[in-house]
């Protein structure tokens, strides 16, 4: 790599360093001390389905057919025998139009401040050639990423918030100063700063000491019509989800393509190719929320997003219908419970899923 390129991608690093103590999302102080647990915590009797029926085993394809993180039948061809990559993406209207995104299993919606987000993306089933751009680290991607121990590209970020992941993530954290001449990350001339990282995906991982692919993170259906927002059938052609003032998501179904379509608050998101954004479920997960700081390392405080020890409500979508339902988490390496209001396990049609994160007193519209 030229002096040149180096010297523009430590410029944008140490900028974005700058910068991600102002906002951000973390979670909640409870994490201060405990450490992360080894295994799935069963949900607290204050948790516990609103139903004392025993509710039905899930039902889904087994492992060694479908792709963990969408559902999706294993194709030939099809390489997952390598660790999933998360990229941080930037999700402010200059960032746009995004490269990549669209062929992630896993987008998480984080909201980041005042009335704007950041996407968390999760890549396994396929590995595009380049995604981005992509901006630093925050605390929610710790708990959001353990469970899938994954590869995870980002700028850095405040000093308390890259302390904080070293010492609680499972995950192999390679933002851009700890690979500085790599060729994993390079400047995209003509893009506003600091929204002009990318970063190559195959090139990250094979930097990585990890190895494993990720094991499941949601239970899915046999299929569209045995998910269960389909089987619950409650309104779901549309849904918004206000991140602030003026700030809305929003997902349309197609009926056509049995796929929700996503729209920021300017419009119909696209790839940088023209791709419109899709997914075949939405979930839609409130979160509490409040400002503090974990440790005493320099950066300022930030919202807090409560994910681990946490709970709270959920609707999911799918198939142009709703389930409404509770989710719950453990320590920072347990995945999500998600149960429907009848007891049940939440299954969700195979395919690639968005999750957004709202505050936990957001009014959420679904028609």
């Amino acid at each position: 790599m030229d002096r040149k390129r180096r010297m523009a991608i430590v410029g944008i690093a140490v900028f974005a360093l700058l910068l991600a103590g102002v906002v951000g999302v973390v979670i909640s102080t409870r994490h201060r001390v405990a450490a992360p647990t080894a295994g799935p915590t069963p949900p607290t009797a204050a948790s516990a389905s609103p139903t004392t029926a025993s509710p039905s085993p899930p039902r889904h394809r087994p492992t060694k057919d479908i792709a963990p993180l969408s559902g999706m039948p294993v194709t030939k061809g099809m390489d997952l025998d390598h660790p999933a990559v998360a990229i941080k993406i930037s999700d402010v209207r200059q960032a746009h139009p995004q490269i990549g995104v669209d062929k992630a299993d896993i987008v998480f919606t984080e909201p980041i401040g005042v009335a704007y987000t950041r996407l968390l993306a999760v890549f396994h089933s396929q590995l595009p050639a380049e995604v981005g751009p992509v901006r630093s680290v925050r605390p929610p991607d710790v708990p959001l990423l353990s469970p899938i121990v994954p590869v995870f590209g980002n700028t850095m970020g405040a000093r308390w918030v890259v302390k904080y992941v070293d010492s609680v993530g499972h995950l192999d954290d390679l933002g851009t100063l700890r690979v500085p001449d790599s060729g994993a990350y390079a400047p995209k001339y003509g893009r506003p700063q600091p929204d002009n990282i990318f970063v190559k995906p195959k090139t990250l991982m094979r930097l990585s000491k990890l190895r494993k692919p990720p094991t499941g993170y949601f239970s899915y259906a046999d299929g569209l019509s045995s998910a269960s927002a389909a089987q619950a059938k409650g309104k779901g052609s549309t849904v918004v989800v206000p991140y602030g003032a003026g700030y809305d998501m929003s997902w349309t179904y197609d009926a056509a393509r049995k796929r929700y379509l996503r729209s920021e608050p300017w419009g119909p998101h696209r790839m940088a190719d023209g791709t419109r954004i899709s997914a075949a479920n939405v979930l839609v997960l409130k979160v509490s929320s409040s400002v503090g700081k974990i440790g005493n390392a320099s950066g300022a405080p930030v919202p807090i997003l409560d994910l681990t020890n946490g709970s709270g409500r959920f609707v999911a979508l799918a198939g142009g219908r709703s389930v409404k339902g509770t989710w719950t988490k453990g320590g920072v390496a347990d995945k999500f419970v998600l149960r429907t209001d009848d007891g049940r396990p939440l299954l969700l049609a195979p395919g690639n899923t968005w999750v957004e994160l709202p505050a936990a007193d957001a009014s959420v519209k679904i028609r």
